[in-house]
């Protein structure tokens, strides 16, 4: 069984505007700080914003594909608390 390359899963995914996906968890927009057409961080003021939203479990799930010189590999930190 073939598995699909990266560029094969890319070119299949629908993107959804973050500013939608933001608002669905509660998140307002003048947090949100683009950075290229897919992607956001969101500002820390965003959680003193938040703060009297119900508790909630906060899950990121991230990928990287390194250049072939394996350049890249420390650009993604992920810290939950």
């Amino acid at each position: 069984m073939a598995f699909p390359s990266d560029l094969e899963i890319a070119r299949g995914a629908v993107l959804r505007p973050l500013a939608d996906v933001a608002a669905e968890a509660g998140i307002p927009s003048e947090f949100l700080e683009p950075y290229g057409g897919g992607g956001a961080k969101v500002g820390l003021g965003a959680v003193g914003a938040m703060s009297g939203l119900s508790r909630a479990r906060y899950v990121v799930v991230s990928a990287i594909t390194p250049t072939p010189l394996g350049e890249g590999k420390t650009t993604t930190t992920v810290g939950l608390g």
